[in-house]
This record gives structure tokens, C-alpha cells and sequence, in this order.
């Protein structure tokens, strides 16, 4: 009787172990880490790099079909694990989306590596260099191409200056802290060439129904006189705005005429504005100085 315990008890050991084995086998062959990128792109700014665009929103017709996808040579970088994990549409979304299936497409033998740190409600001088968006961002970039260490750094997409108009005097010196900003970004990348690509504020001078953004006139128009070596605006006027309180009210919420926020991207603008970043990158890339 004792034998035959014995027996029975080595039997089950045996079979659990090779159970265990059979799992750990198949755990290694499907989870896979993820490639490393042959070219990065930084993403930065306020809310609507962020992402102000929701993925409910979006048309379930075949031109916005695809946007739901996830893309097999695209990543992007989790700044908190400190890893490549694979681009997902997620209930809100910025201009990455339109940004990476462009690049996807016209990059088809190449991964793409996103590299986004941006910040709501941030100025120009959040953002100053040796501050701490700054100095985060920076940490961001070294640590992504650290661990793509063969990767290019091909160019950083901006979207910022709403934070900037709300008075004169801020409005004004955003000219020069914009060409601080590029240098620096530059310099501390070790890419003196960096593609910079900045998307022009499109806001209305109100916001939830109060006055705001008096003096974007003025930025959009620092921004379109950035006389810079390799730096390109793209246009975002005609891009779809959201039409409820972006933070505060959902798509799910029946929409609030006196709470239209005249300043975030919908998910149709935010597709929009992504594709048009990349168009600016594939026009430009070989136009870098050298």
C-alpha cells in the first residue's frame, strides 16, 4: 500500500512538472518583446498632443476602420516601465494615431519607435530647458534610444502655444523661446539637424463660454515666421474641433452648446492633424541640412 502511494505520488509530481514545462514553453513562444524601432520620433506639447480626441468618436466606415488596428512595426515608448510596448488606440487619443499608420504604410521594412511626453495646460516656460517638463522629456528621449541604441532620431512633432496667448507680453516673447527651445532640443539630442515639426494653435478667443486665447493672433504668427533651419509648421484650422468640454463631459453625455471647448481636436482632427505631421515628415526629410 505504502509502495503504491509512493507511486501515485511520483506519478502526479511528474505530470505536474511536465504541465509546468508545457506552459512555461508556450508563455515564451507567445510572448514575444517587442522590436526595436530603426527610426524615433519625439512627441511633445500641452493637451492636444496629449490627446484630445475620442476613439468613440470616430465613424465606423471604412476610412477610420482602419485607425482601430494595431500596427505591427510601430511602438511606443511607456516612459513609467521604461520598455517598447506595441501603439494601441485607447479611449483618447492624440495625432500619434494618424502620425504612426502613415508612417506604417510608407515605412513598411522599417519599425517606428514614438517617444510622447506631453502636458496639459503648459506654457512656454514650463517648458523651459533645465526645468522639469524639459529635463523629463529629455530623459524620455535618452532613455528610448538607449535601448534602440541602432535607431535614428528622425524628428520631433510639437503642438503647443495655446498657454502662451493669453496675454500680450506672454504672447510676444513666444517667438524667441520657441528658438531657445529648438536649440536646445537639439543640442541635448547630440542632433544638431533634428526635423522639427510644430503644429500652429488653432483656438478660438473663448473657452467653455469665457473669454481666452485673446492673443493667439500673435502666437500663430510667431509660429508661422520660425525662421529656422529644418523646422516645419503644418496648418491645424481646418481640423475638427471637439464639440463638448474636453476633461469634462464624454461622448457618451448628450453635447452642451455653452460647453463647446473651441480649442481640442476631435478624433476626426486629431487623425487629421497625425497625417499631417507625417506628410510634413516625408516631404521634408530629405530637405535636412546636412
Amino acid at each position: 500500500m505504502f509502495d503504491e502511494n509512493r507511486k501515485e505520488t511520483f506519478l502526479i509530481r511528474t505530470i505536474l512538472l511536465m504541465l509546468s514545462c508545457l506552459c512555461s514553453v508556450i508563455a515564451s513562444e507567445s510572448v514575444q518583446p517587442e522590436p526595436k524601432p530603426d527610426l524615433i520620433f519625439l512627441l511633445s506639447g500641452q493637451s492636444n498632443m496629449v490627446g484630445s480626441g475620442y476613439s468613440a468618436d470616430l465613424p465606423n466606415t471604412d476610412d477610420y476602420k482602419p485607425y482601430r488596428k494595431h500596427l505591427k512595426n510601430v511602438s511606443i515608448w511607456n516612459v513609467r516601465e521604461k520598455s517598447w510596448q506595441p501603439l494601441q488606440l485607447g479611449k483618447r487619443f492624440g495625432p500619434e494615431i494618424g502620425f504612426a499608420h502613415a508612417l506604417s504604410s510608407s515605412h513598411p521594412g522599417k519599425h517606428i519607435g514614438l517617444v510622447k511626453y506631453a502636458a496639459g495646460g503648459t506654457s512656454m516656460d514650463k517648458w523651459a530647458p533645465g526645468g522639469k517638463l524639459y529635463t523629463r522629456l529629455m530623459t524620455a528621449s535618452q532613455d528610448a534610444t538607449r535601448n534602440a541604441p541602432d535607431a535614428k532620431l528622425a524628428a520631433m512633432l510639437w503642438h503647443q502655444g495655446e498657454s502662451d496667448s493669453d496675454t500680450k507680453e506672454v504672447a510676444e516673447a513666444y517667438h524667441g523661446k520657441m528658438i531657445k527651445f529648438v536649440a536646445s532640443v537639439r543640442k541635448d539630442t547630440n542632433n544638431p539637424n533634428l526635423l522639427f515639426i510644430l503644429g500652429q494653435i488653432n483656438p478660438a478667443k473663448s473657452y467653455c463660454g469665457r473669454p481666452r486665447f485673446l492673443h493667439a493672433d500673435i502666437v500663430k504668427k510667431a509660429q508661422t515666421e520660425l525662421k529656422v533651419a529644418n523646422t516645419v509648421m503644418i496648418k491645424t484650422d481646418d481640423c475638427e474641433m471637439n464639440p463638448y468640454h474636453w476633461g469634462f463631459n464624454t461622448p457618451e453625455e448628450k453635447r452642451i452648446p455653452e460647453n463647446e471647448d473651441n480649442i481640442h481636436y476631435s478624433g476626426k482632427g486629431q487623425i487629421k492633424m497625425g497625417r499631417r505631421f507625417a506628410k510634413a515628415y516625408l516631404e521634408n526629410r530629405k530637405n535636412i541640412s546636412r
